[in-house]
C-alpha cells in the first residue's frame, strides 16, 4: 500500500481530536517535570539488569538456569502487558487525563516489589527461590509497566510541534543515563563499598535489601513528581478520541505486525537490547572475576559507559540529519557493541593490559565511553523511528495508537531484563560458572569461556539484529508524504 492510499479515518475516531498548538509551547518546567519521570525507569533498569542475577546466582545461591527462566517467565507477562496498557491508556477517558491514572497507581506496588525482589527468606530450596524471583519479579514488571508505557506515549501527547518533541525527548534520555548515574554511583559508592569482610561489597548479602529500598523509593519519588508537574497540562489535553469499530487491542496488534517497518523495527530492537542486556547482566561477573577490579573501579567504568551516552545525544541530530534514520541507526548499533566488545577481543588476542596493569582501568574506560557514544545514536533515534511508523499506521487505518506502539518499545527494552537476563543465566550454567565463586578461585577455562560468550558469541548475534532491519523502509521522504497526507485529511475531518 502506497503512503497516498490509505482509508479515509471513521468520524468517530476523529471525535475529541484537536491539536495541542492552542495549548501553548511548554515550559522549560513541564519538560523537566516530565524528564525527571524517566530517573524512574532508568532506576529500576540498572538495579534488575545489573545487579538481580548476579545477586541470585552468586549471593544467594540460586542455578543460573532457573534465575534465567523466572526472569524469562516475567518477560512473557510483558508481552501481554505491555500493549494492553498502552493501548488502554490510548482509550482511558477521567478527569486526570488518560495518562496519569496509570502514572498515580504504580509506583507504591512497584517499590514494594523491588524491595521484596531483593529480600527472599533465608533457607528456602531451589524450587522455593525460583517461585519467589518469579512472582515478584512479574510484579515489579508489570508495574514498572503501568507507569513506563503511560509516560512514553505521554510524551507524544503533550506537544504535537515538531521541535518540542525532540526537545522532550531529549529531557526523557537526559534524565535517563542521569537516572543510572544516580543507581550505580549508590550502589558502589555506597551500599557495595569495600569492608574487610567483603573487598568486593557486590557479595555481601546485607547491603542488597538497603540498596533495594534506596532504588524503590527513588523510583516512586520520580514518578509522583514527574506525574504532579505535568498533571495541569495533561488536563487540558483533548480527552481520548472515540476508539472506531473493530479497533480492541488485538486488532490493533495483528494489524501493526501486519507493518513492514513495524515488523523490522520491533524485532531490531528486541535483538539489540538482549544483547546489550546479557552483557550488562554478565557485566558484574566480568568486572569481579574476569577483571578482578575493586568496587570503586568497577563504578567508574560503569560511569564511562553513562557519561559517553550523555556526550552522545548531541551528535545524534547531526548525524540523523545527514545520513538519515536507518543508517544512523544500523551504524550506532555496530559501533557500539563492537566497543563494548573490544576490551575482551583484544584480551583474548593477547593485546590489553594484565589484571593489576594501571592502565587496564584507562583503556577499559576510554572502550566504555565510545560505546555509550556510538550507543547513543540507536537508542535515541529507535523512538523517533518507532513514532514514524505510528504516523504510518495511522495513514493506514484512521487512528492514533501511540500508547500501544510504545507499549512495544517498552516491551523491547525490558527485553534487556527478561530475555538478557535469562539468556544470561543460561549461559553462566552452560560454561559451569561456580555458584557463591570466590575471585581468584574460578578455573581459567570457565572465565575464558566467560569471555567468549561476552565478546566475540553476543557480537556474532547482534549482526543479526542489523539484518532484520533491512526491510524498514520509512525514508525521510517517504515519511514526509505521509505527514503531508495526514495532515490535509485531518484538516478536511475536523472542518
Amino acid at each position: 500500500m502506497s503512503a497516498t492510499s490509505g482509508p479515509a479515518p471513521a468520524a468517530q475516531a476523529l471525535q475529541g481530536a484537536s491539536s495541542t498548538a492552542s495549548l501553548g509551547p511548554l515550559r522549560v518546567r513541564e519538560k523537566l517535570f516530565y524528564g525527571l519521570g524517566e530517573i524512574g525507569e532508568a532506576v529500576k533498569t540498572a538495579a534488575l539488569e545489573t545487579f538481580l542475577l548476579f545477586y541470585y546466582v552468586q549471593v544467594v545461591g540460586l542455578s543460573g538456569s532457573l534465575s534465567g527462566l523466572a526472569l524469562l517467565v516475567a518477560l512473557l507477562f510483558d508481552a501481554v502487558s505491555d500493549p494492553m496498557i498502552g493501548s488502554w491508556s490510548d482509550r482511558l477517558r477521567s478527569r486526570l487525563g488518560r495518562r496519569h491514572p496509570f502514572l498515580y497507581a504504580a509506583p507504591i506496588p512497584l517499590l514494594i516489589a523491588l524491595v521484596l525482589l531483593f529480600s527472599p527468606p533465608d533457607g528456602l530450596s531451589q524450587i522455593a527461590l525460583f517461585a519467589w524471583l518469579t512472582v515478584f519479579a512479574i510484579i515489579s514488571r508489570v508495574a514498572m509497566a503501568a507507569y513506563f508505557v503511560p509516560h512514553m506515549a505521554l510524551g507524544a501527547d503533550l506537544s504535537d510541534r515538531f521541535e518540542e518533541r525532540i526537545e522532550i525527548g531529549g529531557y526523557r534520555t537526559g534524565f535517563s543515563y542521569f537516572g543510572r548515574l544516580v543507581a550505580l554511583g549508590a550502589a558502589f559508592s555506597i551500599f557495595f563499598a569495600a569492608t574487610a569482610d567483603y573487598p568486593r561489597g557486590q557479595l555481601n548479602p546485607a547491603a542488597y535489601t538497603p540498596f533495594a529500598i534506596f532504588c524503590g523509593v527513588t523510583v516512586a519519588v520520580a514518578v509522583f513528581v514527574s506525574a504532579l508537574g505535568t498533571q495541569k497540562r495533561a488536563m487540558r489535553l483533548p480527552p481520548a478520541p472515540v476508539p472506531p469499530h473493530g479497533s480492541g487491542v488485538l486488532r490493533t496488534v495483528g494489524r501493526a505486525m501486519k507493518l513492514t517497518s513495524f515488523r523490522a523495527m520491533f524485532l531490531s530492537l528486541l535483538l539489540f537490547y538482549i544483547f546489550n542486556g546479557t552483557q550488562a547482566t554478565l557485566a558484574l561477573h566480568m568486572t569481579t572475576f574476569y577483571w578482578e577490579l575493586s568496587p570503586t573501579q568497577t563504578r567508574n567504568v560503569l560511569f564511562a559507559t553513562v557519561i559517553g551516552f550523555i556526550v552522545g545525544v548531541f551528535f545524534v541530530g547531526p548525524i540523523a540529519r545527514r545520513w538519515d534514520k536507518k543508517p544512523a541507526y544500523i551504524a550506532g548499533v555496530i559501533a557500539s557493541c563492537t566497543c563494548v566488545s573490544a576490551p575482551v577481543l583484544l584480551r583474548l588476542l593477547g593485546w590489553f593490559p594484565a589484571n593489576g596493569d594501571p592502565m587496564l582501568v584507562p583503556a577499559m574506560i576510554f572502550f566504555f565511553i565510545l560505546y555509550g557514544i556510538c550507543g547513543s545514536v540507536p537508542v535515541t533515534l529507535s523512538s523517533a523511528m518507532l513514532a514514524d511508523v505510528a504516523d504510518d499506521y495511522d495513514l493506514r487505518h484512521g487512528m492514533r495508537s501511540e500508547g500501544m506502539f510504545f507499549g512495544a518499545i517498552a516491551f523491547s527494552r525490558k527485553a534487556s531484563t527478561g530475555a538478557g537476563t535469562a539468556l544470561a543465566g543460561v549461559l553462566l550454567d552452560v560454561i559451569a560458572f561456580p555458584q557463591n565463586a570466590v575471585v581468584g578461585q574460578v578455573p581459567e577455562a570457565t572465565l575464558y569461556h566467560l569471555a567468549l560468550l561476552y565478546g566475540p558469541m553476543l557480537l556474532a548475534i547482534l549482526c543479526s539484529g542489523c539484518l532484520v532491519l533491512a526491510p524498514y523502509d520509512l525514508s525521510r521522504t517517504r515519511h514526509e508524504e505521509i505527514i503531508r497526507v495526514l495532515a490535509g485529511r485531518n484538516a478536511k475531518g475536523l472542518d
